[in-house]
């Protein structure tokens, strides 16, 4: 399956009764038909542009050739508030579970790669969501406190798909939230596969250790540099087996009381500890499961570089798909925003995924730099074309948009130019999305 079908088959489900039941917050919710049933509201909320309200429902209704019939705002908004966001979340199990179904998803080492991470998302600055989702803390006394809310996500970095993500409080701590991750994942691709999760520091812990250590992955954390200080010092060679001792101290950071006594009877656990020097010089320490005879020294340092793959994403997420501009006021419209900008991400991924793969094929071997696909230019030609495909009842007509879509994708290249890097910028001070001065035109 080619991410046409998958893409087309997610618009499909639209209209079903099964997707309308879980898109229901009561049961009375969407039983009569009106000017924008079911199945409109979700593609509105798909190829939404960041417009006005007023603006985005004029464009929607003209695209669908229903100018005529267009709703008011109000009552738009009035029906928005009874979908149930659980509708975004269940669409995009399906559309990933649909990815690793088929054997065409890339493996290195013949595991699938995954990264778990963390971000933190500006949200509307109201007294309602700064109680439900809690705030920032003020810098200093002249800051005010702004809500935020904290996701986290598990993404494969080979085939550049966000597998699940969580929304929740911005008090949330990650390890808890990279525990629901991992085994939504298990759940959507399934336990037989091979899989290798990276972590960023702040993860590493002897309760995440004894937690995945009867799961069915290999793990690869990156420590802190005031952690396991005994075991590092004792290192003989930069690779080896250590065993990291349950002290009174290091109980503490248990969670779960159970897995607490499990590992004060074990006593510690045993793991691999590798000491790898950065292109800068500094040392830095990894520790991971994964055997030596899949991979040795260099290869584990290689490897964990790979995580760098979900922080692109959440800057696709945040500065391509502008997932904090958030189209409303009300928890519910938060999470319909969050968990729909993830589906249109892994729809986007996947579609920008084929059209590098066709760049592959029919690649000018003479030019100076390898090209790919401009992640602006594919979102914006996606949003452009999202209603009318999925509206299209003939499926040459639907066939012919897309592949005119493709076409203009491709036509709008990026050279691959190999050895640069850039620092990392913070962005500080107000929203950078507000919602009274959201866009026009």
């Amino acid at each position: 399956m080619k991410a046409y079908e998958r893409i087309l088959e997610t618009f499909e489900k639209f209209t079903t009764e099964r997707i309308k039941e879980i898109g229901r917050l009561e049961k009375k919710d969407f039983i009569r038909e009106r000017k924008m049933p079911f199945a409109d509201i979700l593609r509105y909320i798909l190829s939404q542009k960041g417009k006005t309200i007023t603006m985005e429902i004029n464009n929607y209704f003209k695209e669908v050739n229903r100018r005529e019939n267009r709703v008011t705002k109000q009552a738009f908004c009035k029906q928005r508030c009874r979908l149930n966001p659980e509708v975004f979340k269940q669409l995009n199990r399906e559309y990933v579970e649909a990815i690793y179904k088929g054997s065409e998803y890339k493996t290195y080492k013949g595991y699938i790669i995954t990264a778990v991470d963390g971000t933190v998302l500006e949200i509307p600055n109201t007294k309602e969501l700064q109680k439900e989702y809690e705030c920032q803390s003020p810098t200093s006394k002249n800051t005010r406190k702004s809500a935020r809310a904290k996701a986290s996500g598990i993404y494969d970095v080979e085939n550049n798909i966000m597998i699940d993500a969580i929304l929740e409080k911005y008090s949330a701590q990650e390890r808890p939230l990279a525990k629901k991750n991992i085994e939504n994942m298990l759940r959507i691709v399934g336990n037989d596969k091979k899989i290798i999760t990276i972590f960023d520091r702040g993860y590493a812990s002897l309760d995440i250790l004894f937690h995945l250590k009867h799961m069915p992955i290999l793990y690869l954390f990156r420590l802190q540099s005031d952690i396991y200080a005994q075991e590092k010092n004792s290192m003989k060679n930069d690779d080896e087996i250590v065993n990291l001792k349950i002290t009174k101290d290091r109980l503490k950071n248990f969670m779960d009381e159970e897995l607490k006594m499990k590992a004060k009877q074990a006593g510690g656990i045993d793991t691999r500890l590798v000491r790898v020097v950065l292109s800068t010089g500094e040392v830095e320490y990894l520790i991971t499961n994964i055997p030596y005879d899949l991979m040795d020294t260099k290869e584990i340092g290689q490897l964990y570089f790979k995580r760098w793959g979900i922080e692109t994403a959440y800057d696709v997420i945040k500065n391509k798909l502008h997932i904090e501009n958030i189209s409303g006021r009300k928890k519910v419209i938060i999470e319909q925003d969050f968990y729909a900008q993830i589906l249109l991400f892994n729809m986007v991924e996947d579609l920008k995924n084929d059209a590098n793969k066709q760049l592959e094929e029919n690649k000018n071997k003479d030019l100076k730099y390898e090209y790919k696909v401009n992640m602006n230019i594919l979102i914006g030609t996606f949003k452009e074309y999202i209603i009318k495909i999925a509206v299209e009842d003939d499926d040459l007509k639907r066939k012919q948009l897309y592949e005119y879509m493709l076409g203009e994708i491709m036509e709008n290249l990026v050279p691959i130019r190999p050895g640069r890097t850039f620092p990392r910028t913070f962005y500080k001070g107000r929203n950078k999305a507000r919602l009274n001065i959201r866009r026009n035109s």
